[in-house]
């Protein structure tokens, strides 16, 4: 379990968009609607200030989650069997 850490939420016109932008582990994708409960995640899994791949480079750096909103200023990510360290990671995200 990590401390908190700053992130970026945006929405570029075709829908949001999330990067974490401090820590040494980082992510950068975007959300694409799965009904009323959730949202899916795809993005890239990246270190430091290293650019970030395009999601689709490959399962190093591929990410696929299911966003869940636990009320209006908390939600979080839930990545089903990353690539590394875990057999789950979920994030979590306050305003």
């Amino acid at each position: 379990i990590y401390g908190w850490f700053k992130c970026k939420v945006t929405d570029d016109g075709s829908g949001w968009r999330l990067e974490k932008i401090s820590g040494s582990q980082r992510t950068k994708g975007r959300f694409f609607d799965d009904g009323e409960k959730r949202a899916i995640y795809l993005g890239s899994f990246y270190v430091n200030d290293d650019p970030a791949k395009p999601y689709g480079s490959g399962p190093q750096t591929d990410q696929v989650g299911y966003a869940f909103r636990n009320s209006a200023k908390e939600w979080r990510i839930e990545f089903p069997a990353p690539y590394y360290e875990s057999k789950l990671d979920i994030i979590e995200f306050k305003r």
